[in-house]
């Protein structure tokens, strides 16, 4: 099933303006993303050169990298056009020397990407960066390895954060375990993501050296719909499928929630819990090394 970009921009349009109240698993992963980059080649060299964020949402990354990289031009690729606005109004009001450094295109990252690719060899950056954003892709594999083809030869970085396939087990289980006792036939509820063995894979034979470290955050909230509530609320509506409508539909929901709150809750009994199964690709492209094949760690 492919991703419907529609329902995603719209979902993104909608939240832009309280996304960062809700997005603290993203400012972690934002944070964590500038700490792999902040020892990039061209920085030591002092030249700091061409940046390209994909899906810069409200700017949380791209003010780290404008600090980070003081010379960089930054090129941002985002799907709504309110996360851009909200972009703009922070970055200006948070560093506004850099505001002349940073431009925006609003747009599908995948149809930008193939854009800057037939552009031919002029098109080049240092620094390719993606903070939660692959998983919205449909070919999240492809466009990984389109950007890494647009990285400047012999030292230029993608790194990126995604959502690995543990993400929301939790949910996956509840609903899973309602619809056994309901009678229903099982239905996906949401997106998968994909792991290491997969982003692996689709780097491999590029010229250069990937790789990969992750971890699982687990977050609690009072109760299943709060936590669905914040979900929502970061505009992730792909994310969550939540099935039939209609009557069927909400004894299906009442039963996935009574399910989750009994299998799920928190030992301390506060709430129930859910976790964020979170990835980190490093990607250095080293030309040298294209006749051996793809180095992994």
């Amino acid at each position: 099933m492919g991703i419907d970009k529609s329902l995603v921009k719209k979902h993104f349009d909608r939240h832009a303006h309280e996304y960062e109240t809700f997005a603290d698993v993203q400012l972690e992963m934002a944070e964590r993303l500038a700490a792999l980059v902040s020892d990039h080649p061209a920085q030591r060299r002092g030249h700091t050169g061409t940046i390209l964020e994909i899906g810069s949402g409200t700017g949380r990354l791209t003010a780290m990298l404008a600090a980070a990289f003081p010379e960089a031009r930054i090129v941002c690729v985002e799907l709504s056009g309110r996360m851009i606005e909200e972009a703009r109004r922070k970055l200006d009001a948070a560093q506004p020397g850099a505001a002349g450094r940073v431009s925006y295109i609003e747009g599908d990252a995948e149809a930008v990407v193939a854009r800057l690719r037939e552009a031919g060899e002029g098109t080049v950056f240092d620094l390719v960066v993606s903070n939660a954003a692959f998983q919205w892709l449909d070919s999240p594999g492809g466009t990984a390895q389109a950007c890494a083809r647009l990285l400047r030869p012999g030292g230029g970085r993608l790194a990126f954060s995604t959502f690995g396939p543990n993400t929301f087990r939790q949910l996956h289980a509840a609903f899973a375990r309602a619809e056994a006792l309901l009678g229903l036939r099982p239905a996906p509820h949401g997106q998968t993501f994909a792991g290491k063995d997969e982003w692996t894979a689709w780097l491999a034979g590029l010229p250069g050296t990937f790789r990969w470290e992750e971890r699982i955050r687990t977050e609690v909230h009072p109760d299943v719909r709060t936590f669905l509530h914040r979900v929502k609320r970061v505009g992730a509506g792909n994310a969550i499928a939540a099935g039939p409508r209609g009557v069927g539909g909400r004894r299906l929901i009442e039963a996935m929630e009574r399910c989750y709150a009994e299998s799920f809750a928190s030992p301390d009994g506060s709430g129930v819990e859910a976790d964020y199964h979170i990835g980190y690709g490093v990607f250095d492209r080293d030309d040298k090394e294209e006749r051996h094949g793809t180095k992994r760690s």
